[in-house]
C-alpha cells in the first residue's frame, strides 16, 4: 500500500467543525493539543459556540439537581450527581451569569452564594459573614480593564445617614476565592421597621472586600423594582430587567453597568400594552422578549436585530407569533418561567395552570405539547414540592480559582 502523508484540515473548517460540537466533548477535546484549548478561551469561539448550542433546563427540587434537554418529541432527565454535596438545595434561587450560573440563597437561610458550573463539576463559594437582612440582587464585573473585577448590589434601608455609616463601620464581610461584585439590598433594621426607612443602593467589591454607597438620579430613587428582584438577566457583565417609567409609564429595560456602577435605561420594549413580559438572552449576545396577552394567551417573540452593546441602537424584531388554543397561562406563577428559542421552537418550563406541577411546553407553530415531569418521569413525581429553574446553554468555562 502506497504512503499516504498526513493531510490535516483547514484551520477555519476545524474550528467550524468544533463550534458545533456539543459542549461535554469539547470539555475533552481540550487536552489534545495546544492550539485547541487556545481556541476555546477565546470570547469569538465561545459566543459562536453558544449561538449555535441547545440549551436545556437547570432544576433543582428540594432533594436533587437536574438538567432537562429537550430533543422534540423526546425530554432527557439527568441528575447532576456531582455537584449536589456541594450545594445546598432548599430555597435557592438560580440565574445566569455568562457562562456560570448564580445559585443565590436568601439571607435568612444561607450566609452565601455561589457560582457553578455543572458540566465541569465545579462549584466556587462566596461566603459572606454580614447581617441576615443583606440579600443579594445580582452578579456582575467591571470589565474596562484587563482583568474583570467583579461585584456585589443592593439597597440599605436606614433612617439616617449616620446610621448607615454605623453599620458600615460595624458589619463583617469575607469573600472566599472570589472578586465578583454582586447587586445587593441590605436590610439592617429590626423586623418590625424594615418598611419605613428610605433604601440607599450599595456595591460590595469583592476582590476589596469593601463596601460603599453609590448615588442614583433623584428620578430613580427605586431603581429595582420588586419585579426586577424576580427575575433579571446577565450579559457580559451587566444585569438587565424590565422597568417601567413612573411618569409615562413606558416600559423599557432598565441595566446596572457593573463598570461605570450607574444605572442606565437601554431601550424601550417593542410596544407598550400590558402583557406579560419575560427577558432572557438570545444567542449569548441579544435580547429576547416573550410576551402573552392576558385575555387571548396569545403569544409574541421578540428578538433584537444586533448584539446588545453601547455603540449600537437596540433594535427589536418579531420573530414569531403563537396563538395555539392551549397554551399555558404565564401571569403569577408561583415558581417562575423559563424559556428558551432553539430551531423554531419555543421551550418553557413552568408549573402547570391547574396542579402547579412542574411542565415543559413545547410551542411551534399552532401547537402546543405539554410534557408534565410529575406524570411522565414517575421517580419525580412525589419528590418536586418546591423547585427552581432557568435556561442555561452548556459550556465548558472554568469557574475562577482565583482573582
Amino acid at each position: 500500500m502506497a504512503y499516504r502523508p498526513h493531510l490535516r484540515l483547514p484551520w477555519e473548517l476545524e474550528e467550524e467543525i468544533l463550534t458545533r460540537l456539543p459542549s461535554k466533548v469539547l470539555v475533552r477535546f481540550r487536552a489534545v493539543c495546544k492550539q485547541w484549548n487556545s481556541l476555546f478561551n477565546d470570547r469569538s469561539f465561545v459566543y459562536n459556540h453558544l449561538s449555535l448550542s441547545r440549551p436545556q433546563f437547570i432544576l433543582l427540587t428540594k432533594y436533587t439537581i437536574y438538567s432537562i434537554d429537550i430533543t422534540d418529541p423526546t425530554t432527557k432527565l439527568r441528575e447532576l450527581h456531582s455537584s449536589r454535596h456541594d450545594l445546598i438545595l432548599s430555597n435557592v434561587n438560580i440565574t445566569t451569569c455568562d457562562e456560570f450560573l448564580f445559585c443565590n440563597y436568601p439571607r435568612r437561610w444561607e450566609r452565601g452564594t455561589a457560582l457553578w458550573n455543572p458540566w465541569l463539576r465545579q462549584v466556587k463559594w462566596i461566603k459572606l459573614v454580614v447581617d441576615k437582612h443583606f440579600d443579594v440582587f445580582g452578579l456582575g464585573y467591571d470589565n474596562s480593564g484587563p482583568e474583570k473585577v467583579h461585584k456585589m448590589l443592593g439597597y440599605l434601608r436606614c433612617p439616617s445617614k449616620f446610621q448607615t455609616d454605623s453599620y458600615l463601620e460595624r458589619v463583617s464581610m469575607k469573600v472566599v476565592d472570589n472578586v465578583y461584585k454582586m447587586l445587593d439590598y441590605f436590610r439592617s433594621q429590626p423586623e418590625d421597621q424594615i418598611n419605613t426607612y428610605p433604601e440607599r443602593v450599595a456595591i460590595y467589591e469583592c476582590a476589596s472586600q469593601t463596601l460603599r454607597f453609590i448615588d442614583t438620579p433623584d428620578e430613580e430613587d427605586m431603581p429595582i423594582c420588586e419585579t426586577a428582584k424576580r427575575s433579571h438577566v446577565s450579559l457580559n457583565g451587566n444585569l438587565y430587567w424590565i422597568a417601567c417609567n413612573r411618569q409615562t409609564r413606558e416600559y423599557f429595560i432598565q441595566s446596572f453597568d457593573f463598570s461605570r456602577e450607574v444605572f442606565k435605561p437601554v431601550c424601550p420594549l417593542p410596544f407598550q400594552k400590558r402583557h406579560e413580559q419575560f427577558l432572557a438572552v438570545f444567542k449569548g449576545d441579544r435580547f429576547s422578549l416573550l410576551t402573552q396577552c392576558y385575555l387571548t394567551r396569545k403569544i409574541e417573540i421578540w428578538v433584537t436585530k444586533r448584539k446588545i452593546d453601547d455603540r449600537e441602537e437596540v433594535v427589536w424584531m418579531n420573530l414569531m407569533t403563537l396563538t395555539a388554543t392551549n397554551l399555558p397561562k404565564l401571569f403569577n406563577k408561583l415558581y417562575g418561567v423559563s424559556y428558551f428559542i432553539y430551531d423554531k421552537n419555543l421551550v418553557m418550563c413552568c408549573g402547570d395552570d391547574e396542579t402547579g406541577k412542574l411542565c415543559i411546553y413545547v410551542v411551534k407553530g399552532d401547537t402546543c405539547s405539554k410534557i408534565q415531569l410529575g406524570s411522565d418521569l414517575n421517580r419525580l413525581a412525589s419528590r418536586i414540592t418546591w423547585f427552581s429553574h432557568c435556561a442555561y446553554v452548556p459550556n465548558w468555562t472554568s469557574v475562577p480559582l482565583e482573582f
